[in-house]
């Protein structure tokens, strides 16, 4: 079966040569960002609850790394490069996280804020979101403070008097539990259209795109 291309008189193309829709893992890599993110927030937070890091391991693995991961490489497929790099990144980082407690590749104690480590390239994700949305923008300014919080209370935590989290890194907890929860803001901002259901969630478009 063919069908004659509009605007093209003589052309011919069949159904098979039109390329399938690509969905958006912008979504399912941004609620695998938020839930790893808030169950390790809620423990720097110094919940009574979850008081050690290692209740973060099986997230880390699977949802936050495995997933992300995997989310990262379907934006590749879809031409997104700043979501590939973004969900890439923090899903190879989870992995490496869950594989030290796992396989214990290193030879010291494993901090209970991976993120600390890992602020430069939150910080130059930053700089490319700028002209993105005011939501997602706001989501890395969250992880920044997040980060320059857990990474100076970890440096207070050097010193062997102090035990358990400090004040810096429950600070640092809290702006982790609020990236987390923007995140899956983030994520269904994407997924709640008026096709699917009545209203939508506003983003704040910075593209100033010209009409």
């Amino acid at each position: 079966m063919t069908t004659l291309e509009e605007g093209k008189s003589g052309e011919f193309r069949t159904f098979e040569d039109t390329p399938p829709k690509v969905a958006s893992s912008g979504p399912l890599g941004l609620c695998a960002f938020a839930l790893t993110t808030f169950v390790l927030s809620i423990n720097n937070s110094g919940s009574y609850y979850l008081q050690l890091p290692n209740i973060v391991v099986g997230l880390a693995l699977f949802y936050g790394g495995l997933v992300q991961l995997i989310a990262g490489l379907w934006h590749l497929k879809a031409g997104n490069t700043f979501g590939a790099t973004a969900a890439g990144s923090f899903g190879a980082f989870w992995l490496s996280y869950a594989s030290n407690f796992i396989f214990r590749l290193t030879d010291f104690y494993i901090p209970e804020d991976p993120f600390a480590v890992d602020h430069a390239i939150t910080f130059l994700l930053t700089l490319a979101a700028l002209k993105t949305n005011g939501a997602t923008l706001l989501l890395f300014f969250f992880l920044n403070i997040a980060m320059v919080l857990l990474t100076l209370g970890k440096f207070y935590q050097l010193s062997e008097d102090v035990k358990g989290p400090n004040g810096l890194t429950k600070a640092g907890g809290v702006f982790g539990i609020l990236t987390s929860l923007m995140a899956w803001y983030n994520a269904f901002a994407e997924l709640i259209t008026l096709e699917t259901s009545y209203f939508t969630l506003p983003v704040y478009d910075l593209s100033h795109k010209r009409r």
